[in-house]
């Protein structure tokens, strides 16, 4: 059984506002792209990863809604609880809103009626169950395998059960358009189409070298299997994790070589403490570059936008396995300098980690470096016995995450990337009891996002020319909110936590200790400087109003 979220975000997000029940309703940030769309939306020709510009020209009346991630994560939850529960934890977990489930462990020992119609009923139990908890709506696709239950969901939304018996699988598959299958993208399926592959029939009658030509001998491979109801991949109730990585390819813009090795070493540091927090190590680092087409005129709707690009990859091992930021940054940056390309020219960046392992088996994991090693500008080619004197002088202060949002937009697009992560580790890490004692240091880390934020935009601000400054209409009190509100859904989810665990008292005690912050100058390198009275003003503010906003509620 693949059983799939109906419009999962859009479900969430309207669920307890019956006023927007039969209207078109989309979610997104701003005037950003829409992630996620109902039914009554797409009607109109809205689709997700359209712009929302756009898709109000289809849809005037296109009410947006903004994200709600403590909301998806909690839902998201409660759906698995169930899928658990129901398979008896023959469950593979794909999303946050989508997973396989062991039909005939679902099935059970029904005896409800015709054996034929078993795995029917059981889909139904399980859509009846997710529905009384969640009232959000989902379809189930029934087949022999995980690629024909997945096509079979296509036929099952919204809100339904579809299934594939087994001796209908090739009649099924022979309509199946080749772009729906699972693995097969746009530029795939266009060349497809110039061979006159467009159905699985097709690609059954195709010479199988006509097909490795186009696709490659992997992906031709696993589709010409697809097209004849062939599935190999393995079933693991929790696969292992592959790679882990980070990137960011809205608003890149460098001005020269150092700034792009900046960046890079800062989405290494995030590798990094994603790793230490699944406690991995890896054994080669994959840098991933954005190059901007010569000459392709920027897009006037996303000024920001990567536009036009070629997407490079390289891949250096690394002297041995480790989660150290210092080693994932220097082999990304090796790989970055093979790559030879002109740092204006860049317009996204990516570090990600393979061959992964345990890092207690691994018994070779360094320390990840000091603030001070992390910020020096000057002194990267130190000897040893001094990097080992700053460690034992800085081994108390504590390390955080460095990030260059330079608007709302940026904000979103990153929590939307991030999302996924934390589901994940949510629903089979037990991560939620490790947030929760983990609590201080996770405030401390967003206080120190949100200063930096709110610092480079001063930053970026200075650079400007004296005239163009002046016509900056964004003033120094709003990048401040603008900055704080980006770090808000953190504060906001732990203060929740703390006043369902405490009480008043619990809350009061966390929102106390997110005000003491403002006195924690230690957190923030000098390169960055003060905070201002801006910025203390507003995070103040806007933990005065999370401490209202819990207890009203």
């Amino acid at each position: 059984m693949h059983v799939d979220m109906d419009c999962f975000f859009a479900a969430c997000a309207t669920r307890d506002r019956p006023e927007l029940a039969g209207v078109p309703v989309a979610v997104s940030w701003g005037r950003g792209e829409i992630s996620s769309c109902n039914y009554e939306a797409r009607r109109f020709g809205v689709v997700a990863g359209q712009n929302v510009d756009a898709a109000r020209v289809k849809c005037p009346h296109l009410t947006l809604v903004p994200y709600d991630f403590e909301t998806f994560e909690r839902v998201g939850l409660e759906v698995y609880e169930i899928l658990f529960e129901a398979s008896r934890g023959a469950c593979v977990g794909v999303s946050v809103d989508e997973a396989y489930l062991d039909a005939d462990a679902v099935v059970g020992d029904d005896d409800g009626g015709d054996v034929e119609d078993a795995y029917e009923r059981a889909a139904a139990r399980v859509r009846a169950k997710i529905y009384e908890k969640t009232r959000c709506a989902c379809s189930i696709g029934i087949g022999a395998n995980m690629v024909v239950a997945r096509l079979a969901t296509r036929r099952a939304k919204p809100d339904g059960v579809f299934r594939v018996r087994e001796a209908e699988t090739m009649d099924f598959l022979a309509k199946t358009a080749v772009r729906h299958v699972p693995g097969v993208g746009r530029r795939a399926a266009a060349t497809l189409t110039t061979l006159g592959i467009v159905t699985c029939a097709d690609v059954r009658r195709a010479r199988r070298e006509d097909v490795v030509e186009a696709l490659g001998t992997k992906s031709a491979a696993r589709l010409l299997d697809a097209a004849r109801g062939v599935d190999a991949t393995p079933w693991r109730v929790r696969p292992q994790r592959k790679t882990v990585g980070a990137q960011m390819s809205w608003g890149v813009r460098c001005t020269d070589d150092e700034v792009a090795m900046d960046f890079v070493r800062q989405l290494a540091r995030e590798v990094s403490q994603r790793m230490q927090k699944l406690k991995i190590v890896a054994s080669k680092t994959t840098l991933k570059l954005w190059r901007a087409v010569a000459d392709a005129p920027p897009s006037a709707k996303h000024p920001q936008g990567h536009g036009a690009c070629d997407v490079l990859t390289r891949t250096r091992p690394m002297k041995m396995a480790t989660n150290d930021a210092r080693e994932i940054s220097d082999a990304a940056i090796a790989a970055m300098r093979e790559l030879r390309v002109e740092a204006t020219m860049i317009r996204g960046l990516g570090v990600s980690c393979s061959k992964l392992d345990d890092a207690l088996l691994a018994g070779n994991v360094r320390r990840q470096p000091t603030l001070s090693q992390m910020f020096r500008t000057d002194g990267r080619d130190k000897n040893d016995e001094v990097e080992k004197k700053d460690q034992e002088e800085e081994e108390d202060i504590a390390e955080t995450e460095s990030e260059r949002e330079e608007d709302d937009e940026d904000v979103a697009r990153t929590q939307s990337q991030l999302l996924q992560n934390d589901c994940d580790f949510a629903l089979f890490d037990d991560s939620q009891a490790e947030m929760d004692s983990d609590r201080t240091n996770v405030l401390r880390a967003a206080y120190t996002a949100a200063a930096r934020r709110y610092a480079w935009q001063r930053h970026e601000l200075e650079r400007l020319r004296p005239g163009k400054r002046r016509r900056e209409t964004i003033s120094e009190d709003e990048h401040a909110e603008r900055a704080v509100a980006a770090s808000a859904d953190v504060v906001v989810a732990h203060a929740r936590r703390a006043f369902i665990r405490g009480g008043e008292s619990g809350l009061r005690a966390f929102t106390n200790e997110a005000r003491a912050l403002c006195r924690s100058q230690e957190l923030l390198p000098e390169r960055y400087g003060g905070q201002g009275a801006s910025f203390t003003a507003a995070w103040l503010h806007r933990v005065d109003a999370v401490e209202a906003v819990v207890i009203s509620k």
